[in-house]
């Protein structure tokens, strides 16, 4: 059973610019290229350019140190990525949120969820990320 290790919130799904919807292969390819860059921030423990890279929202509602420190609490403990498969896409108004399940080095069946949403200036921004891990190790 999972139990929720902690979860990593930047926005509660904000969307920016009202009527905007998310639709076409481009948004979905250019939503996930964008959750993409960001997850790599993370992986490589560079926050504070995850934390630049994020939505306007994320920025006004969090300051930096504060994700900084949220951000190493929360996935500092994973350990190193060994892998990370794709999982699915979901569409909604102004929103896309992709899921994965990733292989960590201190836990192997890790759910990410990452909320993406089409600013002003039509880039799609990192707005939400979940983790949702279970208590198990790797087997050795």
């Amino acid at each position: 059973m999972m139990k929720k290790m902690s979860s990593l919130v930047l926005a509660a799904m904000l969307l920016a610019s009202g009527g905007v919807f998310a639709q076409g292969a481009k948004e979905v390819s250019d939503a996930r290229a964008a959750t993409e860059r960001f997850m790599k921030l993370m992986d490589a423990e560079e926050y504070s350019a995850a934390w630049n890279s994020g939505a306007e929202s994320v920025r006004k509602d969090m300051p930096k140190l504060a994700w900084n420190l949220l951000a190493t609490t929360v996935h500092l403990p994973l350990g190193t990525l060994k892998g990370r498969s794709y999982k699915s896409a979901t569409v909604k108004p102004a929103t896309i949120t992709f899921e994965y399940v990733a292989d960590y080095e201190n836990n192997h069946n890790v759910r990410e969820s990452v909320t993406t949403v089409r600013e002003k200036d039509g880039v799609w921004r990192v707005s939400g990320y979940g983790i949702l891990a279970d208590d198990k190790k790797p087997a050795q």
